[in-house]
């Protein structure tokens, strides 16, 4: 039979996971502390406009080149990182507060309370979520705080609904029906023993929603409806690039390799914690990569 075959590695961790989460670690630990030391390593500053120097290729006197406007690549790309980061940190902070209250209300509670948080989570993800703040900003205008709470709208249904999954799993434990039995009331409850066992399927979720948000974030800039010009974007650098494609094209290609890098490592960092996290999803991935025993 099949778990005759499978060969079983108790307390041990899967070599695939640590590698993915690793990988995934290291690129998120150089693009925080690139953010952070912005003042430090970027050769000039993100804003200045030297037009004698504009749309200067790679290596002419910038590391990335200059844009139409002589603002150094490199600098911007720096500087974007930190809102990037910024937005996409504190709408996944925002997220998993709202997301986790109104899911453990609806998962824990049931009834009334389900059913409305429900109905309108569902009313919220029946819309596509870039069409959905697409709508929101034409209605609020654009901008930093608008953008985060266009974001936080359009996410909080997922986390959720997965909160909510969590909570009915658990709430039938022996251990909790013990507690409520010794008396110990809902929030008690909630907090010492339910939401404890949520954690890990929240935290994998939400560090690889960061990677979907910074995406959000780029494509909502590049729009003209979230960050503005002449603030160094990732999502306005590359609205700035689009007529300069065919003649300066390190201007769409070093940003876009920005967002990819950072979302793959977010991405990356998210499936490596799921690995660790989760033994049942690292028996999963031995079985799926054919970890078995010659017979």
């Amino acid at each position: 039979m099949l778990q005759d075959k499978y060969v079983s590695r108790p307390g041990k961790t899967c070599p695939y996971g640590t590698r993915v989460f690793w990988t995934g670690a290291v690129i998120v630990v150089i693009l925080i502390i690139m953010s952070l030391l912005a003042p430090f390593i970027s050769p000039a500053d993100p804003l200045d406009q030297n037009l004698s120097a504009s749309l200067l290729g790679p290596g002419a006197g910038s590391y990335l080149g200059t844009d139409s406007l002589g603002r150094d690549v490199f600098s911007r790309i720096i500087y974007g990182s930190r809102i990037s980061l910024s937005v996409g940190i504190t709408v996944l902070a925002l997220t998993l507060v709202l997301g986790t209250i109104l899911g453990t209300a609806a998962g824990y509670f049931g009834g009334v309370i389900d059913s409305i948080i429900m109905r309108v989570a569902d009313v919220f993800m029946s819309f596509p979520p870039l069409v959905l703040a697409l709508i929101a900003m034409a209605f609020i205008g654009p901008g930093l705080v608008n953008l985060i709470i266009i974001l936080v709208i359009m996410r909080w249904s997922q986390f959720a609904r997965l909160v909510r999954g969590q909570v009915m799993a658990i709430r039938s434990e022996v251990y909790v029906d013990a507690a409520r039995v010794s008396g110990a009331r809902a929030l008690g409850i909630i907090a010492r023993h339910i939401l404890p066992n949520c954690m890990s399927p929240i935290i994998v979720a939400g560090t690889m929603s960061i990677g979907a948000i910074i995406i959000d974030e780029t494509a909502l800039s590049f729009l003209g409806l979230g960050i503005q010009a002449p603030e160094p974007s990732w999502g306005v650098m590359l609205a700035d690039a689009k007529n300069y494609i065919t003649i300066a094209p390190w201007l769409v290609i070093f940003p876009g390799l920005a967002v990819v890098i950072t979302v793959v490592g977010f991405n990356l960092l998210g499936d490596g914690l799921g690995y660790l996290l989760n033994p049942k999803q690292y028996e999963r991935a031995g079985v799926g990569r054919g970890d078995f025993k010659g017979q």
